[in-house]
């Protein structure tokens, strides 16, 4: 009974750990499969060449706004 728990408990183990690997290595050669909320999360993971969201693209802003400021 104790060795068919360790070894379930070891492939539990094993799966997680392969599992949690594979997300990784996806995660940093496909980062547009993933939101960009993933990546708060798994810092380690975000690409260096992440592509700017539409949203957050740079705004022009005028001179005369910037010295109204």
């Amino acid at each position: 009974m104790t060795k068919w728990f360790i070894n379930s408990v070891t492939d539990l183990l094993i799966a997680f750990t392969l599992a949690t690997l594979l997300l990784f290595m996806v995660a940093v050669n496909y980062p547009e499969l993933f939101p960009q909320r993933f990546f708060q999360y798994w810092a380690v993971a975000t690409p260096d060449a992440m592509p700017p969201a539409p949203s957050e693209a740079p705004r022009q802003v005028s001179v005369v706004t910037q010295v109204q400021r």
